[in-house]
């Protein structure tokens, strides 16, 4: 039971979280402003609303950078990396929008001397030191932002080297605020509250970004084979070195390799299609890009690291009852779970499994969902080629299975493919709490 509490807050949880890393600092600092002086002037009421938009700000970026480190107790209480992320992203694009506008609503304070004023103000030249280092931290961050924003123009490694750079855009952000003259001074609950996260999210740097070579926990493999099974898909097993991973089925990891000729030695994130029970781990993975495009020409000896394992799609996370969605590729993390549940003599979960592909041919491992069906009559295959048995909607899955809203659903695919039947399955009444997908939108 404790093992499901996290798919059933991890929606949730981020809010009194934030709240509680918002409140705080907030609270504290209105106790100490002086409120109604500050709607006297327009001078004073700029310095108020600059300064509570600095602290949110600078408050949501050390909360970002810890939701970055991909810490296991981190993403435990979120219910899976992915939703983690996607709070992150949200966090990131908050955090920057208000450190941001913090200068611009400072400078506009001197628009009555003009609007050279103004401009002085955000120019990191002739000011005080504490000043400009909080104009050098924004930036930095304008940099980042761009390349971000266009990233497909840049590679994936550019990308990754580029978000190296938040941390110093954090820690300039970090000696403006504890060096420029402020309430901060005044306040013992506000300057612990802000340095609080400030070093919680240096430390959340340095850790993941500086010192991850070092510190973060990964395990060497070694590919024993190299496998094309058709349609565009490639399997990679490999052999632990030393130490293997162990992972419940349905579990991604971050995959890199060390000296190959054909692939860079960026990670990328991967879900495990082997079960647990395997000495060995197996990848399924179809060249959808550049990067995956080029994994059918590593050979065997090629090294390998992984880091993980990742994510909370695992059936023993859901209900008794379930039902599986899968869209093309996105089969690979119930091959993991089909192969552990056939190696059970027992199956105690009733599962419906539907397999979406383009055409009748295309139904990579549908021999093994099969045999499972065989072995288990509790676990029931629906193969449904779009080409002829159309798509699966929210509307085909009520239709077949009667009690499939007091189920739950796990759901793999393309981004849109998940997009449009967790929509289709809230707007018929499904909750969304018994609907369980991971979703990475990440450079291939």
């Amino acid at each position: 039971m404790f093992m499901t509490i996290p798919h059933k807050i991890s929606r949730i949880l981020w809010i009194p979280l934030l709240s509680l890393i918002i409140g705080v600092p907030v609270l504290s600092w209105v106790a100490h402003a002086s409120l109604a002086t500050s709607t006297q002037s327009t001078y004073l009421f700029l310095t108020m609303f600059g300064q509570v938009t600095g602290i949110i700000g600078a408050q949501l970026f050390a909360f970002s950078l810890l939701l970055s480190a991909r810490l296991k107790v981190v993403e435990y209480l979120f219910g899976g990396l992915d939703k983690l992320y996607v709070i992150h992203h949200r966090v990131g694009v908050i955090s920057f929008t208000l450190l941001a506008v913090h200068p611009i609503i400072l400078a506009f304070r001197y628009l009555d001397d003009g609007l050279e004023s103004v401009m002085a103000f955000l120019i990191p030249i002739g000011n005080t030191l504490e000043r400009d280092l909080g104009i050098y931290a924004l930036l930095v961050m304008l940099a980042l932002l761009f390349v971000t924003f266009y990233g497909s123009i840049f590679s994936y490694r550019s990308l990754k080297n580029a978000h190296r750079f938040m941390g110093a855009a954090f820690f300039l952000g970090t000696l403006h605020i504890f060096l420029i003259p402020s309430s901060m001074s005044e306040d013992i609950l506000l300057k612990i509250s802000c340095l609080g996260m400030a070093i919680i999210g240096c430390i959340a740097f340095v850790y993941r970004t500086l010192l991850g070579q070092f510190v973060v926990t990964r395990y060497n493999y070694v590919v024993n084979a190299v496998t094309d099974i058709g349609q565009g898909i490639v399997e990679i097993t490999m052999a632990p070195v030393k130490e293997m991973m162990k992972h419940l089925p349905g579990q991604f990891a971050m995959l890199s390799f060390t000296n190959s000729k054909v692939v860079s030695t960026e990670d990328h994130p991967f879900t495990i299609s082997s079960s647990r029970d395997n000495g060995e781990i197996r990848f399924s993975i179809k060249a959808l890009g550049d990067y995956t495009g080029l994994l059918a020409g590593l050979t065997v000896g090629t090294k390998a690291t992984l880091e993980g394992p990742y994510g909370e799609f695992y059936y023993g996370y859901g209900s008794k009852s379930q039902i599986w969605v899968a869209g093309g590729i996105g089969v690979t993390p119930f091959v993991s779970m089909a192969e552990a549940l056939l190696s059970q003599e027992a199956m105690v979960n009733t599962v419906d499994f539907f397999y979406s592909v383009r055409s009748d041919k295309d139904g990579a491992y549908k021999e093994l969902f099969t045999k499972l069906a065989k072995k288990h009559s509790n676990f029931t295959f629906h193969f449904m080629p779009s080409d002829t048995s159309g798509y699966i909607t929210g509307e085909v899955l009520l239709k077949e299975i009667s009690d499939a809203k007091k189920r739950d659903i796990f759901v793999c695919g393309p981004p849109p493919m998940m997009a449009a039947l967790t929509g289709s399955l809230v707007s018929l009444g499904v909750s969304g709490r018994h609907i369980h997908s991971e979703r990475f939108s990440l450079l291939k």
